[in-house]
């Protein structure tokens, strides 16, 4: 693992200078929001790395997504991205990165996604770490690092005027060698200050759950009351699923096109909506808010530990931040083993 400066003054160069081959995803400032757009010269972006972004999911696994078209005579046009489309994902956290580790498992397991796979192939990912870990974080109880690198090609520790890089993988070299003018090599002084901030990082984290045995517990308390306590405040709005990192779930849609054209398109959907599971007969077996949050749970928490040997979440705490009502999910899990 190679380990390298870059100074905060020449991160703009770095961006727009890598532009003209990749398109280049950043966090700006949009209005009162931190946001993920496309970064280059001759743009007026903002960068912002301090404030926690919206997901950047989307870059890989659209939200819509065109899957090929047809005609009335039965010819269909694929629409699977070429390999010329190369993406750089930068200030992305390392919970962000990890996410796309576990979306990997999805995508290329029995039956392999070519859509996600191109994207995810020609796409570098480049972390900030969370030197400073954001309120309702909670990833070490999930299995992550506020400094963590699973996924990440390389990343980048804040420390003050300058970035410490670590180099982990050869997407990450060849990117470093193509701006080798801009990296320096880092002091001792300098890898000790990195160290330092990620064992604080680490000890920053406010939120905690230990997740020993939940897997068990969820497996004896399908059940139990404690799902009608922990929904009460839940409103279905969806708004957990549309910004978590690692939610998958889509929706497959037929659509008209102009001269007797249309296309098949993939959407994301949400498992919190009741028109998720309503079958074409009017029978629904998650018929009310209830069924619907113990599955969301239920999914992170053991579906996908049985499935991939992992949970299903990185504990980034953006449901947590952005639900209209409050719902805590640590809380809600705090319940839940409580339950047993």
């Amino acid at each position: 693992m190679d380990m390298l400066i870059l100074k905060k003054d020449a991160v703009n160069e770095f961006l727009a200078s890598l532009s003209g081959r990749y398109t280049v995803w950043a966090p700006v400032q949009k209005d009162s929001d931190t946001v993920f757009e496309p970064f280059g010269a001759g743009q007026h972006n903002v960068l912002d790395l301090t404030h926690q972004a919206k997901i950047i999911k989307h870059a890989i696994f659209p939200q819509t997504e065109q899957l090929f078209s047809f005609d009335q005579n039965d010819q269909i046009q694929e629409a699977i991205p070429g390999d010329r489309e190369q993406n750089i994902l930068f200030g992305i956290r390392p919970c962000d990165a990890r996410s796309f580790a576990l979306l990997d498992s999805v995508f290329a397991g029995d039956i392999p996604d070519p859509y996600y796979l191109v994207r995810r192939d020609t796409t570098i990912l480049i972390g900030v770490a969370c030197t400073e870990p954001f309120a309702n974080c909670f990833c070490t109880s999930v299995g992550g690092n506020p400094c963590g690198r699973d996924g990440l090609d390389l990343l980048c520790t804040d420390l003050g005027d300058r970035y410490l890089v670590a180099v982990f993988s050869e997407k990450g070299t060849e990117l470093v060698n193509k701006t080798a003018s801009l990296f320096t090599k880092p002091s001792a002084e300098d890898m000790k200050q990195g160290q330092e901030l990620s064992h604080r990082a680490e000890r920053a984290v406010k939120r905690h759950i230990d997740l020993s045995g939940i897997t068990d517990t969820l497996a004896r308390i399908f059940e139990h009351p404690v799902w009608k306590k922990i929904t009460l405040k839940c409103i279905g709005c969806g708004i957990c699923t549309y910004t978590c990192p690692t939610c998958y779930c889509f929706d497959i849609q037929d659509e008209s096109m102009a001269q007797k054209r249309g296309r098949r398109v993939r959407v994301w959907d949400s498992c919190m909506y009741k028109e998720y599971t309503l079958h074409a007969s009017g029978h629904n077996p998650r018929p009310t808010r209830v069924e619907r949050l113990r599955n969301r749970i239920y999914h992170k928490f053991k579906f996908h530990v049985d499935t991939y040997g992992v949970f299903g979440c990185v504990g980034c705490g953006r449901c947590i931040t952005l639900c209209p009502v409050n719902e805590d999910l640590v809380e809600n899990l705090i319940a839940v083993k409580g339950a047993a």
